[in-house]
Order: structure tokens, then sequence, then C-alpha cells
């Protein structure tokens, strides 16, 4: 019988058997060892109806499928990705990835491959081969995810939520290389909570605790989309202003200590102010110019002038402001 009228299927089975050589096959002539042999499921797909025309035991033992159950069945329906696998097999031959589930509902990944095979000069078909890679991917997901727990661990304060003073820095000298190169301008806020030494020694520290936990979520809540607040440490935190003035940061700074001075603090009516208050230094650039530390030394300085002039105020940093001196408590 002419080769050319056999069916596909049969000569694909004879050559695989190793009874069929010369022509093109004398170039795959370990093709039929290493097909039997490969850790790789391997698919052997008709290039027209996409049939499964042969496959090797990994195929088997990767669909956990008789070979019944496999041989003569469309590939896209077998791995339940009709359209996805058409359009793979049909136009677009390459690698990826794709989500199977079996047939008790488990999920696995399978890292794909489809690539036109030409055996003989009448025999084209596609080499599909599919690799699970569910637990490869199920250790690159938890590692990232610990990574990312990492990362969030190292940058945020536990007390508060807020990010931490290490992180807040580093995003600063950030903005402010930015604006000193865009002509872009930012602010920053300071603020500390008034007489806090003293309510922490009148209700303990627990109490003191929640405190700086409510103003921290006060921070959030009046916090825009560009602006970063933190911790700074104690009982002092610091915002940095994305694309403001020192207008519109002062404006900021002052929702931030109007909102605390109405927000009702369990044990706050015995402060000294007959509140939980605060007390906030503003600074911008380029009205202050120098380096990002500079910036936030202004709004220190001018945090104390705001403590100095009675507290529970925003005070801007000016130019002829005075040395930097020690914060009252």
């Amino acid at each position: 019988m002419d080769p050319a009228s056999k069916p596909k299927k049969d000569m694909l089975h004879e050559l695989l058997e190793g009874r069929v050589v010369g022509g093109t096959l004398s170039q795959l002539a370990n093709y039929s060892d290493l097909f039997k042999r490969m850790a790789e499921a391997v698919f052997l797909v008709d290039r027209n109806s996409f049939r499964v025309l042969e496959c090797n035991d990994a195929a088997l033992a990767l669909l956990s499928s008789r070979e019944s159950e496999v041989l003569g069945v469309e590939l896209p329906i077998l791995f339940k990705a009709e359209n996805y696998l058409s359009g793979l097999l049909g136009r677009e031959f390459g690698a990826t990835e794709f989500v199977y589930h079996n047939a008790h509902g488990d999920e696995h990944i399978f890292e794909i491959s489809a690539t036109p095979l030409k055996i003989l000069d009448y025999i084209e078909v596609i080499q599909f081969i599919a690799r699970d890679v569910t637990e490869v991917k199920k250790a690159e997901r938890d590692l990232k995810e610990m990574n990312a727990a990492l990362t969030r661990l190292s940058t945020t304060d536990e007390m508060t939520g807020l990010k931490n003073y290490r992180y807040f820095k580093e995003v600063l000298q950030s903005v402010h290389h930015s604006a000193t190169h865009q002509n872009e301008q930012y602010g920053v806020i300071f603020i500390d909570v008034d007489h806090f030494k003293k309510f922490n020694d009148r209700n303990g520290h627990p109490a003191g605790d929640d405190v700086l936990r409510q103003v921290a979520a006060i921070l959030k809540s009046c916090a825009r989309s560009q602006d970063l607040p933190a911790r700074y440490g104690g009982e002092e935190f610091v915002m940095v202003c994305r694309h403001s003035s020192m207008e519109v940061t002062s404006g900021v700074a002052e929702l931030i200590r109007g909102t605390i001075e109405s927000t009702s603090f369990p044990f706050g009516e015995h402060q000294p102010l007959g509140r939980v208050t605060v007390s906030i230094g503003v600074s911008a650039f380029p009205m202050v110019q120098g380096s990002f530390e500079a910036i936030l030394e202004a709004a220190d300085q001018a945090l104390y002038q705001s403590k100095e002039q009675g507290r529970n105020r925003v005070s801007c940093y000016q130019t002829f402001a005075e040395p930097a001196k020690k914060k009252a408590s």
C-alpha cells in the first residue's frame, strides 16, 4: 500500500514503532524512543481536526486517563479549553501557560507549547507538550507573598499601621529629588500630640497607645491620594504632601488639627486643654530651600513655634524663623 494512502493514525503508530524509515524520518530516527521516555506529556495532534493521534505515558498520567479516553478526542476539549487552545494550535504556535481543572475539580497550571512537526512529506502534525508546573507556581506565589509580608513588616509601624519613618524618609528623598529636577513643589507636615506624657502618666500606656492609633486613623482619613502619612516615633507623626504649596499643605494640616480637636477620645477631658489636641508645623519646597532633611527640619521648627504659642495650632515655617530649639513635651 502506498504510504500516502494509509490512515494517518496507522502511519504514526508504524513510525513510532520504528517500522517505517527513510525520507525525512531518518532525521527523526531516535524520536520514537524519546517520545516514550520524555518526562513531559507529549501529544501528537492532527493539524486540521486537533484530534489526538498519539500520546506518551506521561500524557496519560498527566490527565489521569486511559489511552482509549484520549486518542481521537480533540485536544481543546480534552483540556476543557476550547477557545484558548484552538487559537494556540491553529494560528499562534508558541509557549504559554493555562489553568486546567481535572475531573475531581483540582486546579493545575500547565506550561504548554505547540509546534508543527513534519514527519514525512505526507504527514504533518502538531506536537503539543504540557508540563504540570502547579507546585512550582505555588512555591513562587508563596515566596512572593512572604516577601510582600516581609516588606510590609519592614516598612510599617506595627502599632498604628502607618508607614514607619525609614520608609517615609526614602519617599521624602524621592519626592524632593523629583521636585528639584522637574520644578515641582511639595509640603511636609510635622505633628505632635499635646501633653502626651501627661496622658500616659494619668491613664496608662495602653490608653496612650489607643490615642496614637486613633490619631493615625485620622491622618489616613485626612490624607489625599498624593499624601503619605507616617509615624515619626513616640507621639510624633509626619506627612509629605506631593504637588502642594505651603498654602495647600497648611490647609491639610488644619483639617488634621480640627478633626483631632473635635474627636472624642477616652479620658481626653482630663488633658490640660480639656481634650486631646495636636500641635503642627508645616514647611514647603521651594519656599524653603535646601535638602529634604532641611525641609523636614523646617517643619519641626514650625512645630516648636506652635507649642511655644500655646499648642493646638498650625504654624508655617518662615525663612526668618529662629534656630531649632528643644521641643516642649
